[in-house]
């Protein structure tokens, strides 16, 4: 059922309502409405004042005969304008065929087109007022007519609204490095394609490039910062899981100045993995144990490689720092009540909130209270995640360094009250922060001036968090890769003190007031410049100085949880890009205010037009790698198959990775890197979304050119095939 001027008049002055079947249910502010209907309440009955229904009538009216005024009179001015463009565009020819100069061309054309004289329209005066209706209706619409019948003073609930659209969806889920990794330690290729520690001890000695270093102890080189050789009995053996664990130091070479000091070197990974799974005090190694190719750091230090075994036990990703982390959209928030955290009262005055906004003491989980800028409330998906993290961190403390377990936990809600270090991945420190609670959504919820910590304005962006005592144990900068940006989104200094001064003074713009004054929205109805009415406002930089810049914030809407609504967004639920695609537009032919196909031809132009051209020259582009030994050519070997020397395995030189001296060659089969698959991906959608909403010519045509072009790469063109019919 079409509700028509009631559901137009509810959506307009903003009143809250909600549809019971054929009918709608005004649930507050319904007495205003109805005065502005012309009715008014008698002893709980409806009477009528004034037929509303025959001023509308009268108003659409004068609606309709202002539209044909003002049609007839912009057809007038058509017809002029193209009678004026022949006249210009004829004395501009004329004036170039006489050899003059640009500007006096122009000169000659605008003279020629004022020739033709514009009478004006038939009746100004009623020009001038169907202008006027058309301006006030598409200010005001109904509330012309509300505020002819009723005695009160009405304005719009939302005279402006601001539309935005998705910069990119949310996330709340665990930093894995592309290929996943556990240990920080170089395998190369001997862990097979999934770089499997198992598989790679199965060949006891490996060569791969470390750093070389000598121990202080016992002189012997290891490229462990910790000596891994095993110390000898009284016969000259090797006793297993005892080792020298002496200090190490980088041998200095004439290498030591390139970008990567490390060596090609032999290790014997069988011996050196099951010393640490004794040291370690574990029945077997894990099964499932990822390593790295190379190491990128300058030094080619590898962690020790007990982190690794520990962390593939509690099936925990590590990143290139050593560090674990889980990665959460940034939502900003100032207040909240235990309730909606997941946590009791109780325990959080035992954190320091002592009493709610209004002063009165903690003694409710539905009391509102103002977080400390330094606390995280956490994604709720994490919550398990950090508890494995948690033990993974005190097996560390027990089983390697032999000390006290620090953690403790057996579920998130003893992670409460933890220390965490937050990290933007565009700088190089990190910000100090204390869990206080679980929200059950795809973010983390913090305040304003922690995320202006972090150097970020709260825009979409997605951040990192680490247990504190992780990142002090395992983050080294010795590991960090010694390439461009390298450095960047690590935790080389960690803020442990936020100064509202020294953040980005976007974050000072924050509205932390209660209300609004009556004067600011008499004062915006004239939409003036937001400066000169900034001194109505409370900005947290108006309280710089004070201990009100970090406590007493305000709010003026109120909810009943801070992570009601969705759980996930369209573009995380949606499978194809076709079906996101729709779900777009589909929207965007719903809303008034979008032009669906103007939609539609920016999605492809500033999308898949991009996508499609990158994919082409990464394809004209692309390495050719071997199946066998994964090794990549920047142009096709001659012989069509690998022809990297062939590395054996077994007793003599052959068992530390010496190649045949026979010249055997790999031989392994040769494949694109970059498929047709990967090219032609978006075309299909892209014709799909032309051929359904349309788009402009010139995008059209873009597309068309570039499918061509695609088609014509792919396909021979002298090559064609005819069937029988072509004939007839």
């Amino acid at each position: 059922m079409q509700h028509g001027l009631l559901k137009g008049a509810l959506l307009l002055l903003g009143i809250p309502h909600h549809h019971e079947g054929d009918d709608i249910v005004a649930t507050g502010g319904w007495q205003a409405m109805l005065n502005g209907f012309g009715f008014t309440t008698r002893k709980s009955e409806i009477h009528q004042l004034i037929d509303l229904g025959l001023n509308v009538d009268q108003r659409i009216l004068e609606l309709r005969d202002s539209n044909t005024v003002l049609r007839a009179e912009r057809a007038r001015l058509f017809t002029l304008e193209k009678e004026r463009s022949t006249i210009r565009i004829a004395a501009e020819t004329d004036a170039r065929q006489r050899g003059l100069g640009i500007a006096e061309t122009d000169e000659v054309g605008r003279n020629a087109a004022e020739q033709v004289p514009d009478p004006g329209p038939d009746n100004p005066e009623q020009y001038l007022a169907a202008q006027v209706n058309e301006d006030d209706h598409a200010v005001d619409g109904i509330l012309i007519q509300v505020r002819k019948i009723s005695e009160l003073r009405w304005e719009h609930a939302a005279p402006v609204r601001v539309g935005c659209r998705m910069g990119r969806p949310e996330k709340a889920a665990p930093r894995i490095m592309s290929p996943m990794t556990h240990a920080l330690f170089p395998i190369d290729l001997t862990g097979g394609n999934q770089r499997l520690m198992a598989i790679a001890a199965e060949k006891q000695t490996i060569r791969v490039q470390m750093g070389r270093r000598v121990c202080k102890k016992c002189g012997k080189e290891s490229p462990f910062v910790v000596c891994h050789h095993r110390l000898l009995d009284e016969h000259g053996e090797g006793r297993v899981g005892v080792n020298c664990r002496g200090r190490t130091a980088m041998r200095e070479s004439e290498k030591s100045n390139r970008r990567r000091r490390g060596e090609i070197q032999s290790v014997r990974l069988d011996t050196i993995l099951e010393d640490a799974r004794i040291r370690l005090g574990m029945d077997r190694i894990p099964r499932t144990v990822k390593c790295m190719k190379k190491i990128a750091s300058r030094d080619q230090t590898p962690e020790a490689i007990e982190k690794g075994l520990l962390r593939a036990k509690f099936q925990l990703p590590v990143f290139r720092d050593g560090t674990v982390r889980f990665d959460m959209s940034d939502v900003p928030v100032t207040h909240f009540t235990p309730r909606e955290i997941g946590v009791t009262w109780q325990t959080i005055e035992s954190l320091g909130y002592t009493h709610d906004v209004e002063g009165n003491p903690l003694e409710s989980d539905e009391q509102m209270l103002e977080i400390f800028p330094q606390d995280f409330i956490v994604a709720k998906n994490a919550g398990e995640f950090f508890v494995r993290t948690a033990k993974f961190i005190d097996d560390l403390l027990v089983r390697y360094y032999g000390m006290e377990p620090y953690y403790n936990v057996n579920t998130p809600d003893d992670l409460v009250g933890h220390l965490i270090c937050a990290l933007a991945p565009h700088t190089s420190g990190g910000v100090l922060s204390r869990i206080i609670g679980w929200a059950d959504c795809s973010g983390g919820y913090a305040h304003p001036l922690f995320h202006a910590a972090k150097r970020r304005n709260c825009d979409g962006d997605e951040d990192a968090i680490m247990l504190l005592m992780d990142g002090l144990l395992n983050f080294s900068r010795e590991i960090l890769p010694a390439n461009r940006g390298g450095l960047m989104d690590a935790p080389l200094v960690l803020t442990t003190r936020l100064n509202p001064t020294e953040v980005d003074k976007e974050a000072l713009n924050v509205d932390s007031g209660w209300f609004y004054e009556r004067d600011f929205y008499e004062t915006t109805l004239n939409q003036p410049h937001p400066k000169t009415i900034a001194d109505r406002m409370d900005f947290v930089e108006r309280r710089l100085g004070s201990i009100a810049a970090v406590r007493g914030y305000g709010y003026t809407h109120d909810c009943d949880a801070i992570d009601a609504g969705p759980a996930l967004s369209a573009y995380k639920t949606l499978d194809t890009m076709i079906d996101k695609m729709n779900g777009q537009l589909d929207l965007g032919h719903k809303l008034r205010g979008v032009d669906v196909r103007t939609v539609a031809s920016s999605v492809v132009r500033s999308h898949f037009l991009p996508d499609l051209r990158g994919n082409m020259n990464a394809y004209a582009r692309q390495k050719v790698r071997c199946l066998k030994c994964a090794h990549s050519y920047r142009r096709m070997p001659i012989a069509g198959n690998c022809i990297q020397p062939k590395k054996s395995s077994g007793q003599g030189l052959a068992s530390v990775g010496v190649a045949k001296s026979e010249g055997g060659l790999c031989g392994g089969n040769l494949a694109l890197t970059v498929s047709e698959g990967a090219v032609r991906k978006y075309i299909k959608v892209t014709k799909h979304v032309m051929a359904t909403y349309g788009v402009d010519t010139y995008t059209k045509q873009n597309v068309e050119w570039l499918a061509d072009s695609v088609d014509s790469l792919f396909n021979n063109d002298r090559a064609k095939q005819l069937s029988l019919s072509d004939f007839l």
